[in-house]
């Protein structure tokens, strides 16, 4: 059991930033590995060592993010209108971009939750989700908006973005790489869509681990032992995949993951049909 735990938090954490979709290789190599788990409790507990990576890496973000909230909620009580707020501290409004970029994720995971939970017992379904992910990675070769350099989203850019993550529940869809690529086709400037991709997953995952906590109350101590242990690796191992997607993404080479998604999408849908 331990083993296995590790093999998963050694999953989740290089392949919750990579752009090939944490829960696609989670729910395939737990069908390989023949793991028993309860609902998606599994998945959200090593979701949280990979939070947990987010913090390490744009903790300074995090931090100034936060501090902006109550200077600027007290110039809004003060009269002054909240574009000037907005306009004025860049903190300020990537914490409303945050907001914003949440709310149509949470209506698409509240609206399909039972739909998305059926699908981490469907490999087959993950295999074709991954195919998709490679397709869209390989489009952000091209871009959109080739001439385009956008240093600020804007409201639209995140409601996209928002909904595109809501839709990246779908195991075999790549949460950071389709975050990543929606913000690129914007015109976003490729780093700042990576740091708005993972700082708009802090909410979304805080909210998946409070809603899914009632479950702990039926696992047993060698399955909670389990989940702390596959933490851990993947806060380890999200740490370091983190750095090197943010590289990867900055020089423009997110779409050489399509060759990884392309093949693999292939194997399991051949291999579990």
């Amino acid at each position: 059991m331990l083993i296995k735990s590790i093999i998963l938090g050694t999953i989740q954490g290089l392949t919750e930033f990579l752009p090939i979709s944490s829960s696609g290789h989670l729910v395939i190599f737990k069908s390989f590995l023949d793991i028993e788990t309860q609902g998606v409790i599994w998945e959200i507990s090593l979701h949280f060592g990979t939070l947990l990576a987010i913090f390490g890496v744009f903790y300074k973000d995090i931090f100034m993010i936060l501090k902006s909230v109550y200077p600027s909620f007290k110039k809004l009580i003060s009269g002054e209108s909240i574009t000037s707020i907005f306009r004025n501290d860049m903190h300020a409004r990537t914490f409303l971009l945050i907001v914003i970029g949440t709310i149509p994720t949470v209506i698409i995971a509240f609206s399909f939750r039972s739909s998305f939970e059926s699908l981490f017992n469907k490999p087959v379904i993950t295999g074709y989700m991954l195919l998709v992910t490679g397709t869209v990675l390989w489009f952000t070769k091209y871009g959109l908006r080739p001439n385009s350099n956008k240093k600020d989203l804007g409201i639209i850019d995140a409601l996209i973005v928002g909904t595109v993550q809501g839709l990246a529940i779908t195991p075999g869809i790549s949460r950071s790489g389709i975050t990543i690529a929606a913000a690129t086709f914007r015109g976003i400037d490729r780093e700042t869509a990576a740091r708005f991709s993972f700082l708009l997953a802090i909410p979304v995952i805080l909210g998946a681990m409070a809603m899914m906590a009632k479950d702990t109350i039926t696992l047993k101590n060698e399955e909670i032992s389990f989940l702390i242990t596959g933490s851990v690796v993947a806060a380890i191992t999200g740490y370091i995949s983190l750095r090197i997607l943010i590289k990867i993404v900055t020089i423009g080479k997110l779409h050489f993951f399509s060759y990884y998604c392309w093949p693999v999408g292939l194997f399991v849908i051949l291999f579990f049909l």
